[in-house]
C-alpha cells in the first residue's frame, strides 16, 4: 500500500508537471499579445531588473561638495546615469509547478498537494534609480494559485511596491509605498516568492495584508557632514487575527570619513498599536551605523544600537537592535550576499505578546558557462516571545531555518527555465507551531 500511493502522487506530480506547459503556453500568448499593445517607442528599450523594498533607498549619488551625493557606498558598484529621462521597463511571467508534502505548515495535519502557480510581474522606471538622481519605479507581481485536491487554497496573490525620489540641491526627498496582500503560510517578497519567509508567528495558512509607506530625506550640511531621516507608518492587517501598526521616525548625523566609509550616529522613536484590550507602546533607539566599501568586491552595511520599549500595559524592556547587509563579488560571475536584522514584533496569533526577530541569511549565486545560474539560500530566524501586560507570562520561543539550493537555465535572451528545492522547520517551545516542510518545483520564465 505505502508503494501505491507513493506511485499515485508521483503520477499526478507528472500529469501536473505536463500541464504546466500548456499553462505556459496560455500565459506566453496572453503575454505577448500584451507586449503587441505598448507603443513601438516602448520597445527595445534598455531593461532594468526590478527592484526590492528595503527600509531605505540607497545614498544619492553624484555633483561635487554635497556629502550625501558623493559616497557611493550602496550602489553596489552601478554606474551613474546622467540620462534622468530615460524610460526602461521590465515585463514577464514565470509559471512554476510545485509539489508540497505540508501545504499547511502543521505538524498535527500534514496534507500533501501539487499546485501551479503563475506570476505575472512588471517594472516601469523613468529617470535613474541606479544611480541616485530624480527617479519614478513601479513594481508589481501577482501570484495566481491553482491547487490540484485542495482547490479551496486557490487564491491570487498581490506584490506593489511604488518609489520616488527628487534632487532639490542640498536636499533629496524619498517617498516609497510597499503593498503586499497574502493569503498563505509565507511572507513573499518581490525578491523571493517561493516561500523561504514562513509565517511562523501565525504557523498556519492566514490573510494578511501589509501597508508600507516611507519618506527618506538627507541635507548637507558642510563638504563633510549632511543629515538624513526616514518616517514610515506600517500596518499588518490580518483577516481573523490580531492586526497591529507602527509609527516611527529617525534622525542621524553622518560624516563622510572617506569615499569609501561613512559613519553616522541617530535616534529614533515610534508607536507601536495592536488590536484587543493591550495598550499601546512607545519605543527610543540609539543607533551608530558605517556604510564601508572595503574593496571593489566588497561593500558593507552596519546599524547597531540598543532599543527601550515601553509597554502600555505596564512594564519596559531593553534590547539590542541590528541591521546588516552586505555583497562579496570574489569573481565577476560570483556574488555572495548577507543579510540580517533584530527586532520586535507585535504577535498576531498570542494576544499581549511581542517577540523578538532576530533572522540572518546567506546567499551564494554562481553562473556558469554564461547560461547557466546556480544558487544556494540558507536563513535561520529566532523568535523570542514576551509579555506585554505586568504579571503576564510567556513559555514561546521559536527557531526556523531554511534551505533553498536551484538552478536555471537561459535558453534564449527572453526565456529561462529551472527547477528548485526548499525545505524548511520551525521548532518551537509550543509543540502547535513546529513543523518541516519539503517542496520541489520546475519553473520558466519569459522576460522581455
Amino acid at each position: 500500500m505505502p508503494g501505491r500511493r507513493k506511485c499515485s502522487t508521483i503520477a499526478t506530480f507528472l500529469r501536473r508537471t505536463l500541464r504546466v506547459v500548456s499553462n505556459l503556453a496560455l500565459a506566453a500568448s496572453l503575454f505577448l499579445g500584451t507586449l503587441n499593445l505598448l507603443p513601438l517607442s516602448t520597445r527595445g528599450q534598455t531593461t532594468e531588473t526590478a527592484t526590492t523594498s528595503g527600509t531605505e533607498p540607497p545614498l544619492p549619488v553624484g555633483g561635487i561638495s554635497r556629502p550625501s551625493r558623493d559616497v557611493q557606498v550602496e550602489t553596489n558598484g552601478n554606474p551613474v546615469n546622467e540620462n534622468f529621462r530615460r524610460f526602461r521597463y521590465n515585463v514577464g511571467v514565470t509559471v512554476r509547478e510545485v509539489y508540497d508534502d505540508n501545504i499547511n505548515i502543521s505538524s498535527f495535519q500534514r496534507i500533501s498537494d501539487t499546485y501551479t502557480v503563475i506570476e505575472p510581474g512588471i517594472h516601469l522606471g523613468f529617470g535613474d534609480s541606479a544611480g541616485g538622481f530624480n527617479y519614478l519605479t513601479f513594481d508589481y507581481v501577482a501570484s495566481v494559485y491553482f491547487f490540484a485536491q485542495q482547490t479551496e487554497r486557490d487564491t491570487v496573490e498581490h506584490l506593489i511596491h511604488l518609489a520616488a525620489q527628487h534632487d532639490f540641491g542640498h536636499l533629496v526627498l524619498g517617498l516609497s509605498q510597499d503593498v503586499r496582500i497574502l493569503d498563505g503560510t509565507s511572507l513573499n517578497n518581490l525578491s523571493n516568492t517561493t516561500g523561504v519567509q514562513a509565517n511562523t508567528d501565525v504557523g498556519g495558512p492566514s490573510r494578511e495584508n501589509t501597508y508600507t509607506t516611507t519618506i527618506n530625506a538627507t541635507y548637507d550640511l558642510t563638504g563633510k557632514l549632511f543629515l538624513s531621516g526616514q518616517a514610515s507608518y506600517a500596518i499588518s492587517d490580518y483577516a481573523t487575527l490580531i492586526s497591529s501598526s507602527v509609527a516611527s521616525a529617525n534622525v542621524f548625523i553622518n560624516y563622510v570619513y572617506s569615499p569609501k566609509l561613512v559613519i553616522g550616529l541617530g535616534a529614533t522613536g515610534g508607536v507601536n498599536s495592536s488590536d484587543g484590550p493591550t495598550s499601546d507602546e512607545t519605543f527610543e533607539q540609539i543607533n551608530a551605523r558605517a556604510n564601508y566599501i572595503v574593496s571593489g568586491k566588497i561593500s558593507l552595511s552596519l546599524s547597531g544600537g540598543l532599543e527601550f520599549r515601553q509597554f502600555g500595559g505596564g512594564g519596559n524592556s531593553v534590547s539590542p537592535v541590528y541591521e546588516i547587509t552586505g555583497t562579496y563579488r570574489p569573481f565577476e560571475n560570483t556574488v555572495i550576499t548577507i543579510a540580517g536584522s533584530r527586532r520586535t514584533v507585535s504577535s498576531a496569533s498570542l494576544a499581549g505578546q511581542d517577540y523578538t526577530d532576530t533572522n540572518i541569511s546567506l546567499t551564494f549565486s554562481q553562473r556558469l558557462f554564461s547560461r547557466v545560474t546556480v544558487s544556494l539560500g540558507v536563513g535561520y530566524l529566532n523568535s523570542d516571545y514576551l509579555s506585554t501586560t505586568t504579571g503576564g507570562s510567556t513559555a514561546r520561543s521559536d527557531d526556523y531555518f531554511y534551505i533553498e539550493p536551484s538552478i536555471d537555465v537561459d535558453i534564449t535572451r527572453y526565456w529561462s527555465v529551472g527547477c528548485y528545492y526548499l525545505y524548511r522547520q520551525d521548532s518551537s517551545t509550543l509543540a502547535l507551531f513546529s513543523f518541516y516542510d519539503n517542496q520541489f518545483g520546475v519553473r520558466t520564465s519569459l522576460t522581455f
